[in-house]
């Protein structure tokens, strides 16, 4: 198949699971599928190849486009997406579907024609012997992205030539450009032990200035605004240049690591990627660095082997009340732990190990679970160090971690999950509840962005957790492995039947009828991107 093929294909599944999930409409077993189309009086004929629990279906190419009166046509691709489009626009009722419409049709075509430049570079073999180099290979081979979102690839604002240059799934490393900006412009806050900066940046900011890096792209976005050239004629802010040593970009395009050194950016990029633009907003500052402090007070009272949190250990900016919250959150970086410099760790991103090849190879995390012979085994292993912990947690500290599939690393060891990690705490939510209930909750300040009413903590947890994260896990190794799903989500039922300590939040796991899953496609069409809508799908977990 070639790379366009691949592209649109991907594409289309995307489209469709999203749009299906969304509306309600239950996949109970392969074969034709009806999709009703209601506002247009129309509906779409696909036939599934395979049926998920959480809904990661597979379907056909072929898919038909039904009228009103019961004629039936085939639809190439694009009138495929302006089918479904047209539905979202007519449904939308506010005289704003067109305008909608025509923007997110402009943001698909950009997410697959970056996913056909991906797929036509080629997901390189994984590396031998080099953990760092094992890593580095999970970060920058997710060619397809997120399973249920309608723009997974889009970078709007990303040039051709700058996805050459930054774009993690052709491989990108650069040098870190840096500012050096007057001490009394910036604010900075440190919650845990780790060096900032390389030793060979020592001295690199002038007496009375704040060293701040920046995303290469970034900082020519950021010269070319009259804001920051009037601070740089005043002599506030002075650009340096690139310096250090190379960075390469993550799955997230603006987090950057260098595998030698203990501390990882998360860089603002004022680019449009998927949903929003990803600047570093005061709000998202405020509430990464309030959980790290959290984390790190609670932590030591934690006995989960097998699993560990990247805390943020701080941040530093520009001051907000000076120079306005939308400037400070382009200059405003996070530093983020990265242990895996030195400890010989080979943590990969669980969304890579997940994802097939693009001419329809395996995943990764097949092979894992073939190497030990029996995926029952595999996956009581990864729930002992995935959602038993972070079930444990909520428990007894009310902390709710965004432990989605590309904010999760995984170590394994023969084909054994071994170690896994959480990061971003930017996604953190903590109960007050829960909080107050064991008497935490002074730890934080009382506006802190980081606190959430007890059942907004709950849904983020279960969206997070189980829907995005163990719904996908089982749906890759229930396609391959014998007994399929259903033996699978059995024996996620049972395991978790025995967490006591997890109570009661184990037990509402395995009662409750539905999971929250987050709308991406209906969100996005809505430009809710910071408060995104949920629906409720079927939960597996309670059973039969």
């Amino acid at each position: 198949m070639s790379a366009p093929d691949v592209a649109r294909r991907a594409a289309r599944q995307r489209l469709l699971n999203a749009f299906v999930r969304e509306a309600g409409i239950h996949v109970l077993q392969p074969g034709p599928l009806r999709i009703p189309l209601p506002a247009g009086r129309r509906a779409l004929i696909a036939d599934v190849s395979h049926r998920s629990a959480c809904g990661h279906h597979e379907y056909g190419d072929a898919i038909m486009l039904e009228q009103s009166d019961g004629q039936r046509a085939a639809l190439h691709h694009d009138a495929f997406v302006d089918a479904l489009l047209s539905e979202l626009a007519a449904a939308q009722g506010d005289g704003a579907g067109a305008a909608r419409k025509a923007e997110l049709g402009d943001a698909i075509a950009n997410s697959i024609a970056r996913t056909e430049r991906y797929v036509r570079r080629g997901r390189p073999a994984p590396p031998r012997g080099d953990a760092h180099a094992l890593t580095r290979h999970a970060e920058q081979s997710l060619l397809l992205g997120h399973p249920f979102h309608p723009t997974p690839k889009s970078a709007e604002g990303l040039a051709d030539a700058d996805l050459v240059r930054y774009a993690p799934e052709l491989g990108a490393s650069f040098a870190l450009h840096f500012f050096a900006v007057a001490q009394r412009l910036v604010i900075e806050r440190r919650v845990a032990p780790g060096a900032w900066f390389a030793d060979e940046l020592a001295g690199a900011a002038p007496t009375g200035h704040a060293l701040l890096p920046v995303h290469p792209w970034q900082a020519r976005y950021l010269l070319g605004l009259p804001a920051v050239a009037a601070l740089v004629a005043a002599g506030d802010v002075i650009p340096l240049g690139p310096r250090g040593r190379e960075v390469y970009a993550t799955s997230s395009v603006r987090t950057v690591c260098a595998a030698d050194f203990e501390t990882a950016w998360k860089l603002p990029l004022h680019v449009r990627i998927t949903n929003f633009v990803r600047t570093n907003p005061v709000e998202h500052v405020r509430r990464a660095t309030d959980a790290s402090a959290l984390i790190a007070h609670l932590a030591g009272g934690w006995s989960h082997d097998g699993f560990g949190v990247l805390l943020e250990t701080g941040f530093r900016m520009l001051d907000p009340d000076v120079v306005g919250e939308a400037l400070a959150g382009d200059f405003a970086v996070l530093f983020r732990q990265h242990p895996f410099a030195s400890n010989g760790d080979a943590p990969r991103v669980l969304a890579s190990l997940l994802e097939p090849g693009p001419a329809g190879e395996p995943p990764e995390l097949v092979g894992c679970a073939h190497a030990v012979g029996d995926a029952g085994e595999w996956l009581r292993r990864f729930l002992d160090i995935s959602l038993r912990p972070l079930l444990t947690v909520f428990a007894r500290n009310g902390l709710s971690f965004e432990a989605h599939v590309q904010n999760t690393l995984l170590c394994t060891d023969g084909g054994w999950p071994t170690r896994l990690w959480v990061r971003d705490m930017e996604g953190t939510s903590a109960s007050r509840e829960r909080l107050a209930a064991n008497g935490t909750l002074d730890a934080l300040p009382a506006d802190s962005p980081v606190l959430y009413d007890d059942g907004e903590a709950w849904l983020r947890l279960r969206y997070h957790a189980i829907t995005n994260q163990l719904g996908h896990v089982v749906s890759v190794l229930g396609r391959h492995a014998d007994g399929g799903e259903e033996r699978l989500w059995a024996v996620a039922r049972a395991t978790i039947a025995g967490w006591h300590e997890a109570e009661p939040y184990a037990t509402r796991l395995l009662t409750a009828p539905v999971l929250p899953a987050k709308a991406n496609l209906v969100s996005r069409f809505a430009g809710l991107a910071e408060r995104p809508l949920y629906v409720d799908i079927a939960n597996p977990l309670r059973g039969p």
